[in-house]
């Protein structure tokens, strides 16, 4: 038996016990060891130690029911654990080598499929060279002798000849042999494909770049300090793909390179090599050739490489594949890859990062850098226990006070290589203004995206609506304030015991400083003696029909400053709901005027303003608000517009089934 904490929210509290026997697994109370789950070894999935934190995840098998799949545990014996769990059920050990574990061949490669794909190789390199898309090999006239060192006898000299016109036959099309597509340690004469002048030259600062990270181009060796050694790998490899990044016909000069470099290395186990196949399984992870026929000779060439089940090289190249594959189609990156996607990549592992939650929790989530917000919003899902169902969520990136909710097709890795560079090019930034973070929240409050009957949901909103509670973003009135304190004890201090229990701390961690100056410990004390006898589920309950009393409970409320008239105070709220958008007076109840979705003709953000135009045709209205976060309103009014739309769309095709139903019964 181990000793853990539950990472997830549900109603049997964070400490419990793992217990481990011949049949599978068990979670149990700590107190009584009543059973609450029990997991067959046949049920479970996989079975995952973090590499990064102490936790454990358990994966189950799917099943025909809707029900809380993945199990999240936090215990410093993560290493005994998975050992125990290894010797009960080899085939769960798959957390030894889990960047290995996809790579086992699925049937024998044979010389057929072999010949095949290098077939399909040279068919490429013949496709790129009839399309006129590279450049010519310059002849220097010594043919393939041209690196030999050794002075050779006449008969000698026809027989390397003749070895050489055999090995190179069918290679030599149109003047490009073989020596154009493979390896090459040496500085290029010249780009591979036709770049206009201004960019040839930096095409070739790229392939030396290249060479200096794979160790053939000299560099300073006087420093042997490892970590800054890995920096200057780093840098190298953020240098590539950044200037590779900014112009088309650059990408696809740089992924010939990578593949002319990954081409019959005399040496496949080397380190020059592995770091030639590390950087081109890097730029499929971040983006692929724009030119279609670089793209599938690069593809060809990824396959062939992948049949190798002996070396390393095949290791990469399989991995190179599927990144390949999962880039294909997706949002092109607008960042080079921070160093902690470059180090997880060049070493074939998923990324790792840190998701919040509003309780202060976090868990650590491994994604694909080509994965987008929300792809990586679902595995946060699963990770909790959050129904697949639930709609509504989304993934923020925090910036001091200031947070974005991430479009669905964003890439999350694009998000932290842009919080690298912004840490590294603010130096005038305060400590707080540096610190960024990715944060799990509520996004849309539909009224059909709410089920409270759903523990995991009731959850995650009680410790949301606490934190827009705590940060000023939530009017209560002074008796609400009270109530809301009193439930917020009996939740952290259970039935109320005279002279147990520090209010004042109570309070504040439920209502913002300018609220406690005017109240009294003493009536939240009274209020709490009111509620004797109920337990956790039901206060938090209280708490939230309480919070619902208030018709814009649901609205995301911005701070917002206005000076086109005098009426209004010059602070404001801008409440954005299912309904539509309000503007009310700071802090307070007070609505000041809504416009409903219907009314709302155009909404135009730009950096520091907001612009709502409203009416008719006939009669229009416009209000200008001065703002840091109109992009983020833009997002949240297009976003209920689109779901409002959507919704009367279906409710439409619904209302039209029995129609023509009772048509055809008709006819």
């Amino acid at each position: 038996m181990f000793a853990v904490s539950y990472r997830g929210y549900w109603s049997h509290g964070s400490s419990i016990v793992l217990a481990i026997n011949m049949v599978g697994v068990l979670l149990l109370k700590p107190e009584d060891k009543v059973i609450l789950f029990e997991f067959p070894f046949k049920d479970i999935e996989s079975i995952l130690l973090d590499p990064s934190e102490n936790f454990v995840t358990i994966t189950l098998q799917k099943s025909d029911i809707e029900k809380q799949r993945v199990f999240v545990l936090e215990t410093s014996e993560k290493t005994e654990i998975g050992a125990l769990i290894a010797s009960y059920c080899p085939s769960l050990a798959n957390w030894i080598r889990e960047a290995e574990a996809p790579l086992r061949r699925v049937k024998q490669i044979t010389n057929e499929d072999r010949l095949r794909l290098h077939n399909q190789l040279i068919n490429c390199r013949r496709a790129l060279v009839d399309s006129n898309t590279l450049r010519k090999p310059i002849d220097d006239g010594k043919g393939f002798l041209k690196n030999t060192l050794r002075k050779l006898s006449a008969k000698k000299l026809e027989k390397l000849r003749a070895e050489a016109l055999t090995n190179e036959q069918g290679e030599v099309y149109k003047g490009f042999s073989h020596t154009y597509w493979a390896f090459s340690k040496m500085i290029l004469p010249q780009t591979l494909t036709n770049l206009p002048d201004p960019d040839e030259q930096g095409s070739l600062e790229i392939f030396s770049l290249i060479l200096t990270y794979s160790g053939l181009f000299p560099v300073n060796k006087e420093d042997a300090n490892v970590n800054k050694e890995e920096e200057d790998h780093v840098l190298l490899i953020q240098s590539v793909l950044d200037k590779a990044m900014k112009k088309d016909c650059l990408v696809n000069e740089v992924f010939l390179q990578l593949m002319k470099q990954t081409t019959d290395h005399p040496e496949p186990n080397s380190r020059v090599n592995l770091r030639h196949w590390s950087l081109l399984a890097l730029a499929c992870s971040i983006i692929l050739p724009v030119d279609k026929i670089v793209r599938k000779y690069l593809l060809a060439h990824l396959k062939k490489c992948s049949a190798d089940f002996v070396t390393e090289e095949g290791k990469y190249a399989r991995f190179a594949e599927r990144c390949f594959q999962k880039t294909l189609g997706t949002r092109r990156r607008q960042w080079p890859p921070s160093k902690q996607e470059i180090m997880c990549t060049i070493n074939r592992r998923p990324i790792y990062a840190r998701f919040h939650f509003m309780d202060g929790q976090f868990h650590a989530v491994e994604f694909d850098p080509s994965a987008t917000a929300q792809e990586v919003l679902k595995l946060v899902k699963a990770k909790i226990g959050l129904r697949d169902t639930a709609e509504g969520y989304a993934i923020y990136e925090v910036l001091g006070q200031q947070e974005r909710s991430l479009l669905n097709d964003e890439k999350v890795a694009d998000v932290m290589s842009k919080w690298e560079k912004y840490r590294a090019a603010g130096g005038t930034l305060s400590r707080q203004s540096r610190h960024h973070m990715f944060l799990f929240k509520k996004h849309l409050f539909l009224d059909e995206y709410i089920n409270l009957n759903d523990p995991v949901e009731k959850e995650l909103l009680y410790y949301q609506v606490l934190c827009d509670l705590r940060s000023d973003r939530f009017p209560v009135t002074d008796m609400e304030a009270v109530m809301l304190c009193a439930l917020r004890a009996q939740i952290e201090l259970g039935d109320y015991t005279s002279g147990v229990g520090d209010y004042r701390q109570v309070m504040s961690h439920c209502l913002p400083p300018r609220l406690l100056v005017n109240l009294q410990k003493e009536h939240v004390s009274m209020h709490h003696q009111s509620l004797l006898g109920l337990n956790v589920e039901e206060a938090k309950q209280s708490f939230l029909n309480l919070i619902q009393c208030w018709p814009l409970h649901k609205a995301t409320l911005f701070d917002v400053t206005q000076s086109f008239t005098s009426n209004w105070p010059k602070s404001l709220w801008m409440a954005v709901d299912q309904r539509g958008v309000h503007l009310l007076e700071a802090r307070t109840r007070n609505v000041l005027t809504t416009y409903e979705y219907e009314s709302i003709m155009d909404y135009t953000p730009s950096l520091n303003h907001m612009l709502i135009i409203t009416g008719t045709d006939k009669k229009q209205s416009k209000i200008i608000v001065n703002t840091n976060q109109a992009f983020q309103m833009s997002n949240l009014i297009r976003e209920y517009m689109e779901k409002i739309v959507e919704g009367r769309e279906r409710a439409k095709s619904i209302q039209n089934v029995p129609d023509m139903m009772g048509v055809m019964a008709t006819d």
